[in-house]
């Protein structure tokens, strides 16, 4: 019976965990696309706060991941960081000539090779 109860209060923290963090994610996203509408400024420098790096950092320690999680994940989120940030030359140069979604997706296919590349190199 305790196995049992055991596993249902880690099942239970769990899914805890996992909601507080899609809430605090989902708070992130609400605030920049409503501060955007008005000052488009403003939400780029929230957007460029790692808001969502230093709460999984947070949630990390609390977890006990080791020293060299934390290290690799930092230096790792540097580069891939880096490749990412060319979504946005690339989508604001397409938008005027394609339009929202093309240039969204050219981006994105850009982008994302390019991570998943970097992502065959790093392993």
């Amino acid at each position: 019976m305790e196995v049992k109860l055991h596993a249902y209060v880690e099942v239970n923290t769990a899914i805890m965990e996992f909601i507080i963090k899609a809430i605090i994610g989902g708070l992130i996203i609400a605030t920049v696309s409503t501060v955007s509408e008005k000052n488009p400024t403003l939400g780029a420098f929230i957007l460029g706060i790692p808001l969502a790096s230093f709460v999984s950092l947070i949630f990390m320690h609390y977890a006990g991941v080791d020293i060299q999680a934390f290290k690799t994940l930092s230096y790792q989120t540097i580069y891939f960081v880096l490749i990412s940030l060319l979504f946005f030359p690339i989508f604001a140069q397409l938008l005027p000539y394609y339009g929202f979604w093309w240039s969204a997706t050219a981006g994105v296919f850009v982008s994302g090779s390019l991570m998943l590349m970097l992502a065959k190199f790093i392993n």
